[in-house]
């Protein structure tokens, strides 16, 4: 791993890490040959040559589109490096933020909805158009870069909107071959699941499932179910019945995307595309009426929050910080954090205080992540600068992963959603930054963040029978986590009961698999001491009781696991 201020081939001097996989990480540097331009710099361990010879694919392929692109949808390669240990891929350094970000704080309102839509129609139909398919569309691979620009569309006509880049191209096939290379069992169509022969419907399928995403602010349920048995679409795309925010023609839309049989989706993404353009333009057509009779009260209101505004302009940030931490009223003190957010977006003080805000009632709700993501993402490449931004992130994944509520409420906890939300926080907190200021935290972001990449993967691999190696790093990791937070004399009830209930459910889900490599003492002590904490613990909110019941009823069918875990194996 490369330090920052480390020279890379005599040109790219690296500033810091901006991402990490299993065997990669990314950084931002600075290319000394081109007047300090910024670069993004993939690092491949040459450990494993399979991936090493992957990126070299991909990275060919993602210059040949770079080159015959005229839209501006991907990112250029500037040059290849190596050591003896790596192989370097140089290339423009995408100042944005994953739509997946984004979609953390909930849906998107639908103008933006329409508006990528369309933009993922024209770059997916330039690949169609090149003789490829891209086979793996969804919010992860989707860039949403910090500026306007007027772009050209692939189906003629100039516009102005947020720019898309698209950054992972790993699973692009050949038209002709219709291979499945790799798919994403939460956007993936039929026939990926079943090896079948993809073409430009497989996409479309894709596309759809994204947009999904957007409207309902929540994944679609995975192409099959634990037992590895087909979901159709109608389970897997499915509305509240109580909303009444989503548009018809959007759902309906979404709908014919996403049938299972390839022969009932749009044809092309020209085809939905225009679909898409179509809606737009209904809803333009509601949103005038709407302004029309909204107008005069619109002026009204408008008066009064001018007053407001400039009362709170002529605050300064360190006053509104100081409003804040003197306050009583939790309302008064969160709404003094927003204000000095606003102010100043690029300093991470305020921030500290608005998510210790947000955590007094236990509860971190859609709004509230809703307005935090916004706050941050203002002017996100500013705030990175700040020192403190790494441990600010390591809290932000925290607050997360412990407190929000986003999917609670069902008759299963929203654990999966709380990890996944989580997941890019830890993942910027994984800086030499936070190892300066605190080893520890650097440590159980480390763990929290390969918690949450277990989970996010493991249906998958359990689906391509690849599965068998990851359980081992999964308890270690489950492990660790236990030992920091019982150490820890600070820790909340909170953050307390939900390591235990993660422990409770990962020995019930998995203890055979645990089992073929810890001796079973090591199992039932786990067990044990997540039992024991439980039962001490006093809680103080109807949340955390509710939360601790739920443990306490588990520990029958937890212990009935390990029992047969061993029992099988003996």
């Amino acid at each position: 791993m490369l330090s920052k201020g480390t020279i890379l081939n005599n040109r790219y001097r690296i500033e810091e890490v901006v991402g990490r996989g299993g065997l990669s990480v990314v950084y931002k540097a600075f290319d000394l040959e081109a007047n300090g331009a910024v670069r993004a710099v993939k690092e491949i361990s040459k450990s494993c040559t399979e991936m090493v010879a992957s990126a070299k694919q991909e990275s060919k392929l993602i210059k040949e589109l770079y080159e015959a692109d005229k839209s501006n949808f991907f990112p250029n390669i500037i040059q290849h490096a190596e050591t003896r240990d790596c192989f370097y891929i140089v290339m423009d350094y995408i100042d944005g933020t994953s739509m997946s970000t984004v979609l953390r704080s909930g849906a998107l309102p639908h103008s933006l909805v329409l508006e990528y839509g369309k933009e993922i129609c024209s770059v997916v139909q330039f690949l169609h158009d090149y003789g490829k398919i891209y086979s793996d569309m969804k919010p992860d691979n989707i860039m949403i870069i910090n500026r306007q620009s007027t772009i050209r569309s692939s189906f003629g006509s100039d516009r102005r909107s947020g720019l898309l880049k698209f950054i992972d191209f790993g699973a692009v096939v050949q038209m002709e071959s219709g291979v499945p290379i790799q798919y994403t069992p939460e956007y993936a169509a039929p026939e990926q699941l079943n090896a079948e022969r993809l073409d430009k419907r497989t996409d479309i399928f894709n596309i759809g499932a994204a947009i999904y995403h957007m409207v309902t602010g929540k994944k679609p349920l995975p192409v099959c179910d634990r037992n590895k048995k087909f979901r159709s679409s109608d389970k897997r795309f499915v509305f509240d019945p109580k909303d009444r925010k989503t548009d018809y023609t959007l759902k309906k839309i979404i709908a014919k995307c996403t049938e299972d049989d390839p022969e009932k989706r749009y044809r092309s993404c020209h085809e939905l595309y225009h679909a898409l353009e179509k809606a737009e333009k209904n809803s333009n057509i509601k949103l005038t009426l709407f302004t029309a009779a909204a107008a005069v009260l619109m002026g009204a209101v408008c008066l009064f929050s001018y007053g407001k505004y400039r009362s709170e302009e002529i605050m300064s940030y360190d006053q509104l910080i100081m409003t804040a931490e003197k306050s009583a009223s939790g309302g008064e003190k969160t709404e003094a954090y927003r204000q000095a957010a606003k102010l100043r977006p690029e300093k991470t003080k305020a921030y500290f205080g608005l998510m210790e805000a947000y955590k007094e009632d236990v509860s971190f709700t859609e709004e509230e992540s809703y307005e935090l993501v916004r706050l941050m993402t203002a002017n996100l490449a500013e705030l990175k600068n700040d020192p403190e931004y790494e441990l600010m992130a390591f809290e932000a994944g925290k607050l997360y992963w412990y407190y929000y509520d986003y999917g609670a409420g069902s008759n299963e906890d929203n654990t999966t959603t709380r990890m996944k939300a989580s997941s890019e926080w830890f993942s910027d907190a994984l800086n030499e930054d936070l190892r300066m200021i605190s080893e520890k935290k650097y440590q159980m972001a480390k763990v929290y963040h390969d918690i949450a990449d277990f989970h996010a993967e493991i249906q998958k691999l359990v689906i391509e029978g690849d599965d068998a190696e990851v359980y081992s790093d999964y308890w270690h990791s489950l492990t660790e986590m236990n030992r920091f937070v019982r150490s820890s004399q600070t820790e909340t009830e909170i953050v307390l009961l939900e390591t235990y209930r993660l422990i409770m459910n990962s020995i019930n889900t998995y203890a055979y698999k645990f089992s073929a490599f810890i001796p079973e003492d090591e199992m039932r002590a786990l067990f044990d001491d997540a039992k024991a904490g439980t039962d001490e613990l006093v809680t103080t909110t109807e949340k955390t009781a509710q939360i601790r019941q739920s443990i306490i009823d588990s520990y029958d069918a937890a212990s009935r696991s390990i029992d047969r875990a061993y029992g099988g194996r003996k």
